[in-house]
């Protein structure tokens, strides 16, 4: 499906029209995670009225991620990424709009058109099959993935599903070796793009 920029609101359009409506909303954010060297970044944002908080969002960004803001301010698009999510996750979002926010969709546009541009032309020949994706051996990460996830398995199923990661009929225990790997030692960045993803 092409990206139809009508159809999104940018974040600074959601905070005027939140303000517009309540003005006694105020968004708080701040660093969920963050990787030793800062080069990767998680913000969490909470929409607040009062003491009350009505809804969350997160959003994880990285240096150099894509040609545009992330080369030299990852750390910016992140937090603001994370309060576009926070307001779609709130009562106040726009009812006629798409829930990802216009910056979220157009850095998923130039992505998707760097890939383009990057993919050789088949000049009429089937594509070669992906490789296949190695499995860890049976219990080999079991038990520190299961510590990782918790009570948040079906969330994280649906995550992994939705990236591909697994299959449908497949758990978080049939991720590649590679993948298991990076969920244990950055569980916390993991679990907050897992949480970022529902609703």
């Amino acid at each position: 499906m092409r990206y139809d920029p009508n159809k999104y609101e940018d974040v600074a359009t959601r905070l005027q029209r939140i303000h517009a409506v309540n003005p006694n909303l105020r968004v708080i954010t701040e660093i969920a995670w963050h990787d030793e060297e800062f080069n990767k970044v998680c913000f969490k944002a909470s929409l607040m009225e009062g003491d009350s908080v009505l809804a969350t969002g997160y959003a994880m960004d990285w240096k150099s991620k894509d040609r545009g803001a992330t080369t030299t301010n990852w750390v910016e698009t992140s937090e603001t990424s994370a309060i576009g999510r926070c307001i779609a996750n709130s009562k106040y979002q726009d009812k006629n709009a798409e829930r990802p926010s216009k910056q979220e969709m157009e850095i998923a546009a130039e992505r998707k058109a760097e890939n383009k541009a990057v993919t050789p032309a088949s000049n009429g020949k089937p594509a070669p099959a992906a490789p296949a994706q190695s499995k860890p051996a049976v219990g080999k990460y079991t038990v520190a993935l299961e510590k990782v996830v918790g009570k948040n398995a079906k969330a994280v199923n649906t995550f992994l599903i939705g990236r591909n990661q697994i299959k449908q009929g497949e758990t978080y225990k049939d991720v590649s070796e590679h993948y298991a790997k990076s969920i244990i030692e950055y569980p916390s960045k993991f679990l907050a793009l897992v949480l970022s993803s529902e609703g």
